[in-house]
């Protein structure tokens, strides 16, 4: 485990009392919501969540669909499972970067405000396309920036970095490089961005 995903692991265990009160506000329920209709996810599908948290996407699945949770804290899990009572759903202590599911097991991956705290976030995204199943659709809320990155934003991820772990500084484009995905939607918004990818190219569904 990279020394980050360690400080961030000490970090949850007293960020799962206030995540909720702290990320569960109005703007990024919002750009969940939006997320979701976007994902389309169907009763029979399975969905993977990387970096569960306390569970602040289960709201949005059907019923009916079988989620998987991972996440590294078992602070963090023990708040989801109290919001997946009736569900068909299953949580893991899991390094994003490290998952141990099966090649193309997952009709949709959802990666929420996770990319930017991960140790390794191109190791995870290359875990994630791993996952997914040729066909399947890879979600994605983030802050993002494809630009040179000036004073002010270096400065303001300095200070998110220091206080949860947050890089502001990431290139999404950058972490797909070398993946054969594509972007199909990207939503700009205020405090996150929404990004839909998709498997391209001739990859077997075998």
């Amino acid at each position: 485990m990279s020394e980050k995903n360690k400080k961030n692991l000490s970090k949850y265990h007293w960020l799962s009392f206030i995540y909720d009160a702290a990320v569960g506000n109005s703007l990024f329920n919002r750009a969940r919501q939006r997320e979701f209709e976007l994902a389309k996810i169907q009763p029979s599908q399975r969905v993977l969540i990387v970096g569960m948290g306390t569970g602040l996407d289960l709201p949005y699945i059907p019923l009916d669909a079988e989620v998987v949770g991972i996440d590294l804290s078992s602070d963090m899990l023990s708040q989801a499972r109290l919001k997946a009572i009736n569900r068909n759903a299953s949580f893991y202590e899991m390094n994003a970067e490290e998952l141990s599911f099966e090649e193309r097991s997952f009709d949709i991956v959802i990666l929420n405000l996770i990319l930017s705290v991960v140790g390794n976030p191109r190791k995870t995204m290359t875990e994630v396309y791993r996952v997914i199943k040729p066909a399947g659709s890879i979600w994605v809320l983030g802050k993002f920036t494809e630009q040179r990155i000036g004073f002010l934003r270096k400065t303001l991820s300095f200070v998110t970095s220091a206080l949860g772990g947050a890089n502001l500084n990431l290139s999404l484009n950058e972490l797909i490089r070398e993946l054969p995905l594509i972007k199909v939607y990207e939503e700009k918004r205020f405090m996150t961005d929404i990004i839909g990818l998709k498997v391209s190219g001739n990859r077997s569904s075998g």
